[in-house]
C-alpha cells in the first residue's frame, strides 16, 4: 500500500520559517531559500547577496525567527 511521505518536523518547521522570510523580505524566491543538507553556507551566502546584508546580519535574521 503506498502511503505519500509526510514531511518531518524539521521540514515543517523549516517552511514556516522560509515563509515568515519570504514576508518580511517580498523579493526572495523559493529558490534563494532551497536548503539542502550539507550546503547551508551556499544559501546563507545567496541570501547575503540577494540582500545586501553582511553574514551577521543573516545569522541574526535566522536567530530572530529562532533558527
Amino acid at each position: 500500500m503506498y502511503r505519500p511521505s509526510t514531511p518531518s518536523r524539521v521540514d515543517q518547521i523549516w517552511n514556516e520559517q522560509k515563509n515568515k522570510l519570504q514576508l518580511q523580505f517580498k523579493k526572495l524566491t523559493d529558490e534563494d531559500l532551497m536548503y539542502e543538507t550539507g550546503r547551508k553556507h551556499e544559501m546563507l551566502e545567496r541570501l547575503q547577496i540577494k540582500l545586501g546584508k553582511s553574514e551577521a546580519e543573516i545569522k541574526q535574521i535566522f536567530q530572530a525567527l529562532g533558527a
